[in-house]
């Protein structure tokens, strides 16, 4: 079997769709498969629209058995906006290709076109000219096509998350692949209320190293950067809707207030959150802001933490709370169905509204002051992360592949 995936950013790139789409090409490779990688050149989030971000040398490169083909973005804003107006009408297949947040990738279509494969893997939204170009591959081929779909709700009450992941544009296209991988049941429900066909859904998980999360030196950190109080650890990137911003706002309220608590935040970031946090040295010297991270440095910030307050209201399951929880470390989550479902139910930490930096302050100095409330979380959570164990989870996915591709006979071109 030829898997070949396609995907907005890969390898080296590392956030929690990359890392999992790169461990179930592995296990497709393991398993004696092909695997074929399509991706950008896109290091930074901002550079698959704006030149001037990191970037990775465009070309092809075998990456543990696996064939990489890294293709440039392309900045022409005169075919940029011209597609834009392509995008409004109303077609599903033109509004997936051209209207927001569509970029095009030079000679993606056509090195889809001329590669042979058995079965084509596509996603996360809101990518959707990228997850169009792997269906419009498939649709030629005659092939099946798995979407996993990475679905964000936001919070219930508010809408402004939501409509960017499920346009009808957007549900057409997953409509129109011949599996759906959810991440949680929660997921799943939501896809078939929107119009997904629901035997087209499967709850397969995506998982995490327990070897890369695990086994730190958290000393070593403390000791790094002369840190002599508690800390609070944000991991991963930092922006508005991961609830970066809130998190510093809560840190402020709490040191204006005599708290010794140091805020520690790593990983990417976007250019608005480097510009706000440009304005905030004042009054903010117990905070530490490291950029992306290696794996050992991974396991070290995990085992340096007393919290890992991850406030953001865009997750499809929350990788980065399940590897908190594998170090018996308690969270605080923002108040959204993925994250409410899977944090209340583990007991192993707790939820605030989204944005609330008040309530989200008053959580923090909470749980600082139990220390034995934090233990008791911290170990309800690594009971539970074991189930997340990645060595379980990525064959359950890879045998989707070899399911479908095994059984397809064949779907008829359906406009």
């Amino acid at each position: 079997m030829h898997a070949v995936f396609v995907l907005p950013r890969f390898y080296p790139y590392k956030g929690g769709y990359e890392n999992s789409t790169l461990a179930i090409a592995k296990c497709l490779v393991a398993r004696g498969h092909r695997v074929s990688v399509f991706t950008t050149n896109a290091d930074d989030l901002e550079s698959l629209w704006v030149p001037g971000y990191k970037t990775f040398p465009s070309g092809s490169e075998p990456v543990d058995g696996i064939s990489l083909h890294r293709l440039p973005v392309s900045y022409n804003k005169l075919a940029r906006r011209a597609t834009r107006f392509a995008g409004l009408v109303p077609y599903w297949r033109w509004k997936a290709q051209f209207w927001r947040p569509a970029f095009s990738v030079i000679g993606l279509r056509a090195a889809l076109r001329n590669i042979d494969a058995d079965v084509f893997h596509v996603g996360p939204l809101p990518y959707n000219s990228l997850i169009y170009a792997g269906i419009e591959a498939a649709e030629q081929r005659d092939v099946p096509v798995i979407a996993t779909p990475c679905l964000h709700f936001g919070e219930s009450a508010n809408s402004e998350v939501a409509r960017h992941y499920a346009q009808p544009h957007q549900i057409a296209l997953l409509d129109h692949c011949d599996r759906v991988l959810c991440m949680t049941a929660t997921e799943r429900e939501k896809l078939a209320e929107l119009g997904v066909a629901k035997e087209k859904l499967a709850v397969t998980g995506h998982g995490f190293d327990l070897g890369v999360a695990t086994g730190g030196d958290g000393k070593g950190i403390r000791d790094r950067f002369g840190i002599d109080g508690p800390v609070v650890l944000h991991l991963g990137m930092k922006a508005h809707e991961k609830g970066s911003t809130t998190l510093i706002e809560a840190m402020k309220e709490l040191w204006s207030r005599g708290s010794n608590a140091w805020l520690l935040m790593a990983g990417p970031s976007l250019r608005a959150f480097d510009e706000y946090f440009a304005q905030q040295a004042a009054g903010c010297s117990r905070l530490i802001n490291l950029p992306a991270f290696a794996d050992d440095e991974k396991r070290d910030l995990l085992a340096a933490a007393d919290i890992a307050a991850l406030p953001s209201r865009v997750e499809s399951l929350g990788l980065v709370l399940l590897e908190a929880w594998a170090n018996a470390k308690p969270v605080i989550a923002a108040d959204v169905a993925v994250s409410r479902a899977l944090v209340e139910k583990a007991g192993g930490g707790v939820i605030v509204p989204f944005g609330d930096a008040a309530r989200l302050a008053h959580a923090i100095e909470e749980m600082l002051k139990d220390e034995a409330g934090r233990r008791t979380m911290g170990l309800c959570g690594q009971s539970k992360a074991g189930d997340y164990d990645g060595e379980k989870l990525w064959p359950r996915n890879a045998e989707e592949f070899e399911r479908l591709a095994a059984s397809r006979s064949g779907v008829k071109y359906n406009p």
